[in-house]
């Protein structure tokens, strides 16, 4: 990762300026990091590979909320990339939050086979595994939180998390968001999903805040391929802002990531683990 490990510092200064100029929301505000215990040569063609990938990702941020690329290495073993940003945001918001996870991934992952950052806006991640187009409904991170609410706002958020399966069939889009009452939802599925698989994605997140959040007033939850987030309104989502913790805001842990099996360690802000990749932090 030669190459984007030297524009790494360009990269996060790109992406603060954006978030400075645009305020509120840290969009590229932390979530977690997984990075593959193999590893590969700097000057291997492999180095090559995962440095093309990382660029072209980075050159396509500004056009389009998603985009995947794979080496041109004629190896068995090909490197893929790709990226997702949240598809309701201004192209500078997508550009300035995909520079940053690939300036992660050089310093989280480097020279790791295997690397995946998700951010507040946007998901990055590249292997040697063939996992596009192929749904993934592992939990990956779970949070809940807000002021404690009542039944009444649970059933609000149940028809808001409802509201978004519902309108994933017939639209088919990746994006969507709903409401009901005082509760507001979203979520956002990685685009290489077919409309059916990221219904059921949707329809897996939705069911684990649901049974997992309890009263809580926010509550996020991000599954392998799609993830969904709720707030009471006024909240703005400002629960979901991401602990510093430990290791420079990192916490560390066995996961499990790809679809070759292939162990990871995983990174995460203000996380408790449990088992593999699934935990969960109920800030009540």
């Amino acid at each position: 990762m030669a190459t984007a490990t030297s524009v790494a510092a360009t990269l996060l200064l790109t992406s603060l300026l954006v978030a400075r100029a645009l305020g509120g929301e840290d969009y590229s505000g932390f979530v977690y990091a997984g990075c593959s215990q193999g590893r590969y040569e700097s000057g291997s063609w492999y180095a090559s590979d995962v440095e093309s990938v990382l660029t072209s990702l980075a050159n396509s941020a500004a056009y389009s909320p998603y985009a995947s690329f794979t080496s041109p290495s004629a190896s068995s073993s090909s490197v893929v990339g790709v990226y997702q940003c949240r598809s309701d945001l201004p192209a500078e918001v997508c550009n300035g939050c995909v520079r940053s996870a690939i300036s992660r991934l050089s310093s989280q992952c480097a020279w790791a086979s295997g690397g995946a950052v998700q951010l507040r806006a946007c998901f990055v991640r590249y292997s040697n595994d063939t996992f596009l187009g192929k749904q993934d409904t592992t939990v990956l991170f779970k949070k809940c939180g807000g002021t404690p609410g009542d039944a009444g706002g649970a059933a609000m958020r149940d028809s808001a998390l409802g509201a978004l399966v519902a309108a994933a069939a017939p639209a088919g889009e990746d994006y969507r968001a709903g409401g009901s009452g005082g509760v507001q939802a979203m979520s956002q599925c990685v685009a290489d999903l077919g409309a059916k698989a990221c219904s059921d994605c949707v329809l897996a997140a939705a069911g684990q805040l649901k049974v997992g959040c309890g009263y809580a007033t926010d509550g996020e939850v991000y599954l392998g391929k799609c993830y969904a987030r709720f707030w009471a309104n006024g909240g703005g989502g400002s629960g979901f802002s991401s602990g510093a913790a430990g290791n420079n805001g990192y916490r560390f842990g066995p996961g499990v990531y790809g679809e070759h099996g292939e162990r990871l360690v995983l990174a995460v802000a203000g996380g408790l683990f449990t088992f593999l990749a699934y935990f969960t932090l109920v800030l009540m």
